[in-house]
């Protein structure tokens, strides 16, 4: 078969196309099966899934710390919608008892916010994966002692987001404990 000069540069024109596809076609597929590892190992496959598939496609390179990453990122946006949440609920309430419950979940919001979502977002990009599992693990903390304070309260206008903050603050931490272990250095005899 002859190629004309038009046909040649068609084709030309078809290869270089192909490569440009083939990259970000392959990129999605290494995305989902690293997606696919993380999850599998974390404590709520689902979650995990569910929140980070749709997110993959916006990031052009990701690898274990770029989940990390985006999964406390995901935490900072839910973080933030539950704090607004408590601001409005707060100055809606007249119950005394659920407005002193209220109060406390601001300040434990705004501490996560502002202390140690920021700690462990820088320490993930330092690379200290043990200040990021720290400050992530903090955060459990910090929305159970809230969950706690509606523990006698018919009223939790919170009790819907709090689980899911935690639940992807756990996926955080054992993405964390990925990259803990695999940057330790191993020993030899």
């Amino acid at each position: 078969m002859i190629f004309t000069s038009s046909s040649t540069f068609i084709f030309i024109h078809l290869v270089i196309l192909l490569a440009f596809l083939i990259t970000p076609i392959q990129s999605i597929l290494s995305h989902t099966s690293l997606l696919e590892q993380i999850c599998r190992q974390s404590p709520n496959y689902h979650v995990c899934i569910i929140t980070l598939r749709s997110s993959i496609h916006h990031k052009s390179k990701e690898d274990m710390a770029g989940f990390a990453r985006l999964t406390l990122e995901i935490v900072n946006v839910n973080a933030s919608t539950t704090l607004e949440h408590i601001h409005k609920y707060y100055r809606q309430t007249t119950n005394h008892k659920v407005k002193k419950a209220l109060k406390y979940c601001l300040g434990s919001y705004n501490t996560i916010l502002y202390v140690y979502l920021r700690k462990a977002l820088n320490a993930i990009e330092k690379r200290d994966y043990k200040i990021a599992k720290q400050g992530t693990y903090v955060i459990i903390l910090e929305i159970e002692s809230c969950n706690n304070k509606f523990r006698n309260l018919v009223i939790s206008p919170i009790r819907d987001t709090n689980p899911y903050i935690q639940n992807l603050c756990s996926i955080t931490i054992s993405i964390v404990d990925n990259l803990i272990q695999s940057h330790q250095p191993t020993l030899t005899y």
